[in-house]
C-alpha cells in the first residue's frame, strides 16, 4: 500500500563519505605510525645498548690503565723504600772521629767505602805511643767492628804519618 502522504526521498550525502574516508586514513596512518615509532624504539634500544656497552668496555680499558698506573707507582715506592733502607748515614762518623781523637792525632784524609762499611783514614802524629793509643781508642768504640793499621812511616820531621781502616757496623750506618 501506498502511502497517503507522499514522502520525500532521503539523499546521500558526500560529507558523510568524507568523513568515513578520514576515519580510514587516520586508522592507517595511526598504524603506519605505531608500526614505524615501535621500530625506532627498538634501534634507540639497540643503540643505547651498544652505547652502553661500549662505555664498559672503555671504563673497563681505563681500569686496567690506572691499576697498571698504580702498580707502576707502588713498584716505584717499593724501589725508593728499599734504596732508602740502603742508605747510610755517613755523618756518624765523623761525630765518632771527633769525639774519638786523640790530642796528638791529626787526621788529614778520610775515604770511605759504602760496600764494605770501611773507613781509611790518614793523619800524622808525633810518635808512635799517641798512634797506639789512637788505636786503643777507637777499638774501644762500640760503632766500629775492626781497626786496622795499614801503612806507617815517618816523616823528614820526624813525625809518624800512617792510614788506618775503620770497619762499621752496618747498623750504626743505618738512617735511624
Amino acid at each position: 500500500m501506498f502511502g497517503i502522504v507522499p514522502k520525500e526521498e532521503t539523499k546521500k550525502t558526500g560529507g558523510l563519505k568524507a568523513l568515513l574516508f578520514l576515519a580510514v586514513f587516520l586508522l592507517i596512518l595511526s598504524l603506519v605510525l605505531y608500526f614505524w615509532v615501535s621500530s625506532s624504539l627498538k634501534k634507540a634500544s639497540e643503540e643505547i645498548a651498544k652505547l652502553e656497552l661500549a662505555h664498559n668496555d672503555l671504563m673497563s680499558a681505563e681500569k686496567i690503565s690506572l691499576e697498571k698506573e698504580v702498580l707502576n707507582y707502588k713498584n716505584k715506592i717499593e724501589d725508593f723504600s728499599f734504596l732508602v733502607e740502603q742508605h747510610l748515614e755517613i755523618s756518624g762518623i765523623f761525630e765518632v772521629i771527633q769525639e774519638t781523637a786523640h790530642p796528638k792525632v791529626w787526621f788529614t784524609k778520610f775515604d770511605f767505602n759504602s760496600a764494605q762499611n770501611e773507613l781509611k783514614i790518614s793523619g800524622e802524629t808525633e810518635n808512635f805511643e799517641a798512634l797506639g793509643q789512637q788505636i786503643i781508642i777507637l777499638r774501644s768504640e762500640a760503632g766500629i767492628s775492626k781497626v786496622n793499621l795499614n801503612k806507617t812511616s815517618i816523616t823528614k820531621e820526624g813525625k809518624i804519618d800512617f792510614e788506618i781502616s775503620l770497619f762499621f757496623n752496618r747498623d750504626f750506618l743505618k738512617i735511624k
